[in-house]
């Protein structure tokens, strides 16, 4: 799994640097690398921002320094599962530029939440370097 993560993140550099280079939108980031995700996970869905479990909204319980904690209705970055059951949940993936000046913690809790809730094998929280010259930076993989 993490190969296939890196290999995606090498083709995000190569192909979509512009994206990282003019600190475009996170999502916009997300939505990529998920596209580049897809060939190394057959028979799994690589969602952005998925929202649901099952039918209900997709809500973890958070300490109070993320959002004052309790239950809260999440959009995580990436996801690699299988839709409508939590047997085949693989990755789970936040991702924050650089530029970001949020603190990571509550990511780093988000990805904690996601695999003790819902049964994530893998997380990621994903940092990206963004701006003039981003391309010559390296990302930072943290494996949770």
């Amino acid at each position: 799994m993490e190969k296939a993560v890196e290999d995606a993140v090498r083709l995000l550099f190569k192909n979509d640097a512009l994206l990282l280079e003019n600190n475009v939108a996170e999502r916009a980031i997300a939505a990529k690398l998920a596209q580049y995700l897809v060939p190394y996970f057959p028979g799994h869905q690589v969602d952005v921002e998925y929202n649901r479990h099952g039918l209900e909204s997709k809500k973890v319980d958070l300490p109070e320094y993320c959002r004052g904690g309790g239950k809260k209705l999440i959009l995580p970055d990436v996801v690699v599962h299988q839709r409508g059951h939590d047997d085949e949940n693989l990755l789970v993936v936040q991702i924050k530029k650089e530029t970001n000046p949020e603190p990571r913690d509550c990511d780093r809790a988000i990805i904690a939440a996601m695999r003790r809730e819902f049964h994530y094998r893998r997380g990621l929280l994903l940092d990206l370097p963004a701006g003039p010259g981003a391309i010559d930076r390296k990302p930072n993989l943290e494996w949770l």
